[in-house]
Formats: C-alpha cells, structure tokens, sequence
C-alpha cells in the first residue's frame, strides 16, 4: 500500500515496508498507577512492534476525581469499569462541578505514564487517549445528561459544565502533546443518533469537541475515535484530526464509503469481534478486502475497530500481524478470494 506524504512525515520508514498495523487493550492490573501503566504499555509494544502505539488508560480515568464512585471489578474479566454511585443526578448539580486540574489525580498520572511511554519509545508515533466533554458528562451523570438536554430547562447550566469540561480537555491535549505524544485520540462514545436529536448534538456536542480539538491542533496525528452504532458519521467526518476509527463491521459506513466521504486517513478494517473470537480466517478476509478497496481511495492503518478487551489470545495478534508484513500471504488470500476482481 502506498501511503500519501501526510502519512509518512508520521510515520516516516514505517509506511514504505508495507500496510501499517496497530491495536490496543486495557492493563486492568495495571491502569491505576502510572508506572506499572507505562511498563504495561511498553511490554505490550515490544512484543508486538505495533507502528502506533495509543495509550490506554482505564476508561474512568477522565472522572475519578470528580466525587464518582467506580466499579473496575468486571474489567479484568472482559466487562467495563461502570460508575455506581455519582453527585451529578440533576441538572442542578451541574452547578458544582470543578476546574479541573493538571497536576493532580488521575490526569497527572496518565501524563506521567505518557512521558515514560515516550522515554521508552522514542520512536514510535503515540496518541494520547482523551474523551468527549459531552461523553465525560454522560459518565458523569450515568446518561442523564441525555434526557436533561431534551427536556429544555436547563440549557445554560448544561452548557457552562460542558464549557469547564472542554477547557479542561483542550489544556489536557495541549499538555499531552508537550510530554512526547504525536497527537490524541479523541474518544466520543455519544454519537448514536438515538441518544440526541440532531440540533441538540450541533449545541450541546460538536462546539465542545472542537474546542477540545483546538487544544491538540499542534499534534501530527490526532485521531477521532466514534464509538458505537447508528454513528453520526456525516456529521463527525469534517472534525479536523488526521485519522478516523469506529465500529467498522458492526455499523455503516464500511471503510471504504468513511475514507471516500471523510478524505481522512482510516484507522480500522478489522472486526473487533473476530478477534475476541480467535477467526483468524475471518480476519485474514477482512484484512485482504480492506487493502483491495482502499488501494486507490486513500491511506488505511489496520487495526481492529474498538478496543479488544483484556483476556485475548496473544496468538491471534500474533497471526494478523504476521499476515499484514507478509505480501506472499496476502496475495494468496486475494487469489483465493472468489470476490477479488485484482
């Protein structure tokens, strides 16, 4: 595959061996101190030699310190950490939430995973994991943000808490950015066009993300990660990062409709849900289809649609790494594919 310039300055001799690879998971023994984060993260790196490396915090880590309670019993097992008691109930506890601050808890402690992930990997391109303000409140708020916006009555109290969420956010990137990463990855998981109408998600959602976005604007890669079904994706696709990453498999568009629509790089083409299943032909079948049909559309970096929880198969990513660096394989694969039209 041959990548544009845009790509390369990133990437550099990386993009000229052939279609880049990543993937990443969660370190739930780990995730709660910076350290051992660090060292997870860079153990996982050398023994797959990934060409992007996305930091992988626990998923709570944006409001830990904000007064929530949090269950992370079920993320060693595959679950997710899930918020069980928390102070924003109504729309008037909004009122109550605080600044944040850099230097302390939770945020300081993943800046300093990052400075040791980058001590350790000078070269390799990383992206720092941060959320969505209006996905911070609905972990907040357990989803009751949801239904206060389409209630009407409180818009403006709404609005201040999402502002002090962003400007949080936005210094957040900026910082990450000065302690070695190339650019953040966005994590929005209140897309689905379920959750908000239309002119809802325009005031209450894309403002704050691209307030948070102008926080990363000096980042080489920044990456835009759409979680779930039903996505807004025509109205995600024009958001100014470098790289695009969803559901792919699970929700539309498929790879090839989001690179021609978004003329952005596409990060994804793999079925998060074969790999927790170990279908390695299934796989190999995706990861063939997505080459082919992105040959002349645009730039793609494999790498699995989501997450892939804790408790995978080793010898899986093992299997489709080795299948993405072997040409000989691939165009096997192509060969016999009764679809192919190379």
């Amino acid at each position: 595959m041959k990548y544009s310039q845009a790509t390369k300055s990133v990437f550099g001799d990386r993009a000229d061996r052939g279609p880049l690879f990543t993937f990443w998971t969660h370190f739930p023994d780990a995730d709660l101190d910076a350290e051992r984060l660090a060292e997870a993260t860079i153990r996982l790196q050398q023994q797959f030699q990934c060409d992007l490396v996305k930091t992988a915090p626990n998923g709570m880590y944006a409001v830990e310190d904000l007064g929530v309670e949090i269950d992370f019993s079920q993320v060693p097992l595959g679950g997710v950490a899930r918020i069980v008691s928390t102070p924003y109930q109504q729309a008037s506890d909004w009122d109550k939430l605080p600044e944040g601050d850099l230097t302390r808890g939770a945020l300081a402690r993943e800046l300093h995973s990052l400075r040791l992930v980058r001590q350790a990997l000078p070269d390799v391109p990383i992206v720092f994991t941060i959320f969505s303000p209006m996905t911070i409140a609905s972990k907040l708020s357990q989803g009751r943000i949801h239904g206060q916006i389409a209630e009407g009555h409180d818009g403006p109290r709404i609005h201040a808490a999402l502002s002090r969420l962003a400007d949080t956010t936005s210094a957040y990137a900026q910082a990450a950015l000065a302690a070695g990463a190339d650019g953040v990855f966005l994590a929005h998981q209140d897309t689905g066009r379920h959750l908000l109408s239309y002119d809802a998600f325009s005031e209450f959602v894309a403002p704050y993300d691209i307030a948070v976005l102008a926080g990363a604007a000096a980042g080489r890669f920044n990456v835009l990660h759409i979680h779930g079904e039903r996505i807004r994706f025509r109205e995600l696709q024009d958001y100014p990062v470098h790289a695009l990453n969803w559901h792919s498999w699970e929700t539309h568009p498929d790879v090839t409709a989001g690179a021609l629509t978004s003329g952005k790089c596409i990060l994804g083409g793999i079925d998060r849900r074969s790999v927790t299943r170990n279908d390695i032909p299934a796989i190999r079948r995706q990861i063939s289809t997505a080459l082919n049909a992105m040959s002349e559309v645009g730039d793609l970096i494999l790498a699995p649609s989501c997450t892939i929880r804790a408790g995978f198969d080793t010898d899986t990513i093992v299997a489709l790494r080795d299948f993405i660096r072997n040409p000989s394989a691939r165009q096997e694969e192509h060969a016999a594919d009764p679809l192919s039209t190379g």
